[in-house]
């Protein structure tokens, strides 16, 4: 990268978020509706039980992708930063294939382990969901290596273009697929037959977007040989291993304990309320996207990287007292656009509102403490969190079904991202949304 280039973003980190972050929030605005017109056509085109079928199935994917990233994708982003910024072109590419190869083998080893389980234990299930099971196993390594390029990409600030394919071509071919699928079949579509859509618009991504990551890489990158820094690598990717988990655990949680305990009915009308109450989480999605490259890049500028997560915080919190009361008022007609059933899932929508409201604006916490060295202590504070939400969600489930899952997933939410932000504050001297306090580990 030219050095003016390089001074330049050193000097305006708050131009670089704003630059980004618009790109980025145009693109997530387009996907968003993208994605949730297509889980319309999805609701409309399988039905309630099919439907639930095939969002239980699904849910599995992200907890099995997580396993075989190993850490890698938050790694990526941190490193890729640190390394473009320094026109360190040998480390960008060993870093690049390091993480493609772990990921890699890892995916075939759990296919084929997951191929002989089913084997072994299918006899005994129901066919269909073994099925499906089958197909969701082959989704992985696709899944997570679109993941890793993602992480590349916005390693590199380029955070809009990575949003592309799973954002615009994913949800554009799903919909297409399936609309087309309910025509031609004029009956619902079963969710072994969506499942393998999938699979097919999973494949197109990821090709597509591996042609779109080597455009995008420098020149340099690909002609020089690669320098291995596996020691660092490793020592952050361990703890982000667990961090990751513990993330997509909690993500997932709610939808594989309802369809488990109560029903695939049930747990696909969790995931449609979940999903709109997700919304709120829009512009954290963006800020991740944009701010972690510039946290990680600015980590020994203390000043500006104060003003930088005020910048986000403040922003963060006017979304959110935006569009929490906006989908409030209008949940039941939303609802009703994936069919009638859906909007008795209404109260669960309201309480997990009130969950993400209070922690989409302090969500950031746990970015900057994984981009700031102190994965291990993220590992902790998800984890303890993740320990006590399960056992209260078994318990409020068997009390009061879908609802108790809301409940407990509201009261994680908050408690973990408030046990952040006083680590932040007591551990880092800062704050997401007061001035930066000198402390002793501040400065180390």
């Amino acid at each position: 990268m030219d050095s003016r280039v390089r001074a330049f973003i050193q000097r305006r980190p708050i131009a670089i978020l704003a630059r980004g972050a618009a790109g980025t929030f145009g693109l997530r605005v387009l996907g968003i509706g993208l994605s949730f017109l297509a889980q319309v056509v999805m609701a409309r085109a399988m039905g309630p039980e099919h439907y639930g079928r095939f969002v239980y199935v699904l849910a599995f994917i992200p907890v099995m992708a997580w396993l075989v990233k190993l850490g890698l994708a938050p790694t990526l982003i941190r490193y890729i930063a640190i390394y473009n910024g320094q026109g360190d072109w040998a480390a960008m590419r060993g870093i690049l294939a390091f993480a493609a190869r772990r990921c890699l083998g890892a995916s075939l080893g759990l296919v084929l382990a997951g191929a002989s389980a089913l084997g072994v234990f299918g006899e005994h299930g129901d066919r269909l969901q073994i099925c499906g099971l089958a197909i969701a196993l082959l989704h992985i390594p696709f899944m997570a290596l679109s993941d890793l390029r993602m992480s590349t990409l916005r390693g590199l600030s380029r955070s809009a273009l990575a949003e592309v394919p799973e954002n615009l071509l994913r949800p554009i071919l799903l919909m297409g697929l399936l609309a087309s699928a309910h025509w031609a079949l004029a009956e619902p579509v079963d969710a072994t037959f969506a499942l393998a859509i999938s699979l097919a618009v999973s494949m197109v991504n990821y090709l597509a977007g591996n042609r779109w990551l080597r455009n995008q890489l420098p020149a340099d990158v690909l002609s020089c040989p690669p320098r291995r820094e596996q020691a660092a690598w490793i020592d952050m990717s361990v703890p982000m291993f667990f961090v990751g988990g513990i993330q997509m655990l909690g993500s997932q949680l709610d939808t594989l304990l309802v369809g488990a305990l109560v029903g695939a009915k049930e747990a696909g009308a969790y995931a449609v309320a979940l999903r709109i109450a997700d919304f709120v989480n829009f512009a954290l999605v963006v800020a991740n996207s944009v701010v972690a490259p510039l946290i990680a890049a600015r980590w020994h500028h203390r000043t500006e990287l104060q003003r930088l997560l005020g910048s986000t915080s403040a922003g963060l919190l006017w979304f959110v007292l935006a569009t929490a009361p906006l989908l409030a008022g209008m949940g039941k007609i939303i609802l009703g656009l994936f069919g009638s059933t859906f909007v008795e899932a209404y109260p669960l929508l309201l309480v997990l509102l009130a969950g993400k409201s209070l922690g989409a604006f302090t969500c950031l916490g746990a970015i900057v403490l994984t981009m700031t060295g102190q994965q291990q202590t993220a590992t902790w504070v998800l984890g303890c969190g993740l320990a006590l939400q399960m056992p209260l969600a078994f318990y409020l489930i068997q009390n009061w079904g879908p609802m108790g899952m809301a409940i407990s997933n509201a009261a994680a939410n908050v408690g973990v991202n408030l046990a952040i932000l006083l680590i932040l504050r007591t551990r880092l001297g800062l704050s997401l949304f007061g001035g930066f306090k000198h402390t002793k580990t501040a400065t180390q």
